[in-house]
């Protein structure tokens, strides 16, 4: 073996070391990439099982918002049966007061025409 041999024996083995070493930086890095893929994947699932809860909880609060809303309109519909009703016996109250207020007057007014009555009959028989 010459010494060009040697020589080119010794770069082949310093570049399979530096091979060697660049593959095992490269092992390094994919296992790293791995770790780092298996961690976000189960944020994902955290985030994905979130997301679920999240919706599970909307659905409930929307149905809940449209009972409530039902739950207004039939109170409010109520609210104004009772207040046509009450405007109704509002007006036939008034009605009332109005007609009995003319007929004690009118009363009134009998009472006072029969006072002065008997008290001209008391006068004529004295």
């Amino acid at each position: 073996m010459g010494p060009h041999m040697i020589n080119c024996e010794v770069q082949l083995v310093a570049e399979i070391e530096v091979l060697k070493s660049a593959l095992a930086d490269k092992h390094t890095q994919l296992l790293a990439m791995e770790s780092a893929c298996l961690q976000e994947s189960d944020r994902q699932v955290e985030l994905e099982d979130s997301i679920i809860a999240w919706q599970d909880k909307y659905e409930r609060l929307y149905e809940s918002h449209k009972r409530v809303q039902k739950l207004n309109q039939n109170l409010e519909d109520k609210l104004l049966k009772l207040v046509d009703r009450n405007s109704g016996e509002r007006a036939q109250l008034t009605s009332d007061v109005a007609t009995l207020s003319v007929r004690l007057a009118q009363a009134n007014y009998n009472i006072q025409s029969l006072k002065r009555e008997i008290f001209k009959k008391k006068e004529s028989f004295l």
